[in-house]
């Protein structure tokens, strides 16, 4: 006999294990995704980059392996990239023609001064400087006549802040968007070696954005020294522009 066919069991054998193999490695790939999102180690636009890459990896083990396309005609999957390629440039078409860059009509950061005075109306969670000292309102009330009153009469009215730690005012008014970054400038742009700073404060599209936020900082800072990042479905606008665009 010049030969025999290859044992059938043999084959779907490999082939249980290929996908089980390609399963694991997409696992893989989504643990590192996961990874990249939440540690934040890295800047918004290689995050972006790094998940455009994986995905693609993803999407051709997908449809390569577990759709059969390398196992079926030539002809099926050119139509399947051709019905890939019209939905996704259909999909940006209407994203960028509905969009519109996002404006940041006001960005503001400012060191608290505010020193405690007594007879003062405060509100809970105000930021005060007493004797050098940053103190934070634990309830709203009226301050005494002395500071060491106000802990005692009132129950720990105010809670001291981390020493080396000042407060600071940050707003912002933007007219649209779905994420805000505010971050610390590079030392080589602001010259203030540790000061390093990242916030995420919006993960939800809306409109007329004007907010504001107390954040702990290490020492005197002012908005030349941060980065605002507004991102819309299609467009990214920062403050300020980046000269090397």
């Amino acid at each position: 006999m010049s030969g025999h066919a290859e044992d059938p069991v043999l084959e779907e054998s490999k082939r249980f294990f290929t996908f089980f193999n390609l399963s694991m490695i997409l696992v893989a790939i989504t643990g590192i995704e996961i990874v990249i999102i939440y540690v934040e180690t890295l800047e918004g636009s290689s995050i972006i980059g790094i998940l455009f890459a994986t995905s693609i990896l993803k999407f051709v083990g997908v449809v390569w392996w577990f759709m059969h396309l390398r196992w079926d005609k030539f002809l099926n999957t050119v139509l399947f990239l051709m019905g890939l390629v019209i939905a996704l440039g259909t999909y940006f078409a209407v994203i960028y023609m509905a969009d519109t860059h996002p404006e940041i009509t006001n960005f503001e950061v400012n060191a608290v001064k505010n020193e405690w005075k007594p007879g003062q109306e405060y509100e809970k969670g105000e930021y005060v400087v007493h004797d050098g000292t940053y103190f934070f309102a634990n309830l709203k009330h009226q301050s005494p006549d002395t500071f060491s009153e106000s802990i005692d009469d009132f129950g720990n009215a105010w809670t001291k802040i981390e020493q080396n730690k000042i407060p600071h005012h940050f707003s912002w008014t933007v007219s649209h968007g779905d994420l805000i970054e505010i971050s610390s400038q590079p030392v080589d742009v602001t010259q203030k070696e540790g000061l390093v700073f990242f916030a995420r404060v919006l993960e939800t599209e809306k409109e007329n954005i004007a907010e504001e936020q107390v954040y702990l900082l290490d020492q005197d800072a002012t908005k030349e020294d941060f980065r605002i990042r507004v991102r819309s479905e299609a467009y990214l606008t920062v403050w300020p522009e980046d000269p090397n665009q």
